[in-house]
């Protein structure tokens, strides 16, 4: 009997699963990204503990030469590559590109280590008059206050600064001649790095030819452009960032030696050094100067914060956007991750070389999702409206 009743349909609404199946995707996504973040580090972690770095270490000690030689030529190459364009032999290219950069390291010693040895001489003798101009400058800062009572804070302030100052003053001779030795003592390998890295210029493609047959044959060429992809982008990424380092040496050394700065090459290599740095590394830098400025009269500390700004300004508005305009993009928060990873297992030199390496992990991350099909968009499939 047919009492009059339809069946209401139930009609689904498409853009809404589609929606969530996007969303659900990106989710994994995620998960999967953190779950190789958190391999990687739980894999650093046991190396670690088992010593396997201090094994790797020892292993990087003895073939360093060879490591000095083929990071030479490596960052040598695109450029004995244009000259061979040009239609210069290869090995004249290599030896006349290899000359200039010698004569750049020479003037670098002759000149520049000198001069940075003396202010540094200078500044270590006018340490006592720096710290009585800090210790007036506090205290006349706080008296200021008159209606608080800080002499606890003022305490504290002025024990701190004492205890850096006598630090500073008693770890900087024994650095200084540890760093000393240290160069002297590596001197011979640095020699024998640079002779290996000039032969190993003259035919740097045959080098990379017989480091493929290492593997077999079927994966030579997704070897050969995964090393072309690493190779291209760590090295745009260290190009651009010691030109911005050195950019910004330039800027502050003469910046400071024009308002009056004690040790303004000093200052300068140390802000250019800590600009390597992403991020925290200018305010590192700047944080020096400005201190010893102050210490100097207000003019001198109010004069090098400007600079510290206005050089960092130009170096965030102008020279990272040219200079770093054709280098691989790295989102911030992979950028201060990894920098936290690298400070914790590595110290300050792990924060200087944190890009290169996060630069080189992204290329082959990319390069395992692309060969295995983690995140192929076919694993997936949206519903369209139609229901097709």
């Amino acid at each position: 009997m047919n009492l009059g009743f339809k069946k209401k349909e139930n009609k689904i609404d498409m853009k809404e699963v589609n929606e969530v199946i996007g969303l659900s995707k990106k989710i994994l996504n995620l998960f999967y990204a953190v779950m190789i973040i958190g391999i990687i580090l739980i894999l650093t972690i046991i190396a670690k503990e088992w010593g396997v770095f201090n094994f790797i270490l020892d292993i990087l000690k003895v073939i360093s030469p060879f490591l000095i030689g083929f990071i030479v030529a490596w960052l040598l190459n695109p450029i004995v590559k244009k000259l061979e364009d040009k239609g210069i032999p290869r090995i004249a290219g290599s030896i006349l590109i290899y000359l200039v950069f010698i004569v750049i390291i020479i003037v670098f010693i002759r000149v520049l280590i000198p001069t940075i040895y003396n202010q540094i001489n200078e500044l270590v003798n006018n340490i006592p008059q720096v710290v009585r101009d800090v210790e007036s400058f506090v205290d006349n800062t706080f008296t200021n206050f008159g209606e608080f009572d800080l002499t606890a804070v003022k305490e504290n302030v002025l024990g701190t600064v004492n205890n850096v100052v006598s630090n500073f003053t008693t770890n900087l001779p024994t650095f200084i001649i540890n760093l000393i030795g240290s160069l002297f003592s590596s001197l011979v390998t640095i020699v024998f790095g640079l002779v290996i890295g000039l032969y190993m210029l003259f035919d740097f493609d045959s080098i990379n030819r017989m480091l493929l047959k290492i593997f077999p044959k079927k994966n030579r060429f997704e070897i050969s452009l995964l090393i072309t992809n690493i190779s291209t982008e760590v090295r745009k990424v260290i190009n651009g960032t010691f030109l911005i380092a050195t950019m910004v040496f330039v800027c502050d050394s003469i910046g400071f030696a024009i308002v009056g700065l004690q040790a303004p090459l000093l200052f300068g290599l140390f802000c250019g050094i800590t600009d390597l740095i992403p991020y925290i590394g200018p305010y590192i830098g700047g944080a020096g100067a400005t201190i010893v400025a102050f210490s100097q009269g207000p003019v001198v500390g109010v004069s090098v914060l400007i600079i510290c700004i206005v050089v960092q300004l130009v170096e965030n508005m102008i020279l990272q956007p040219i200079v770093m305009s054709k280098t691989m993009k790295l989102n911030p928060v992979t950028i201060i991750v990894g920098l936290l990873i690298f400070q914790h297992f590595f110290g300050i030199l792990g924060m200087i070389f944190a890009t290169p390496c996060i630069a080189l992990i992204k290329v082959l991350y990319k390069f395992i999702i692309e060969k295995y099909n983690l995140f192929n968009n076919q694993n997936t499939v949206l519903i369209n409206e139609e229901g097709k």
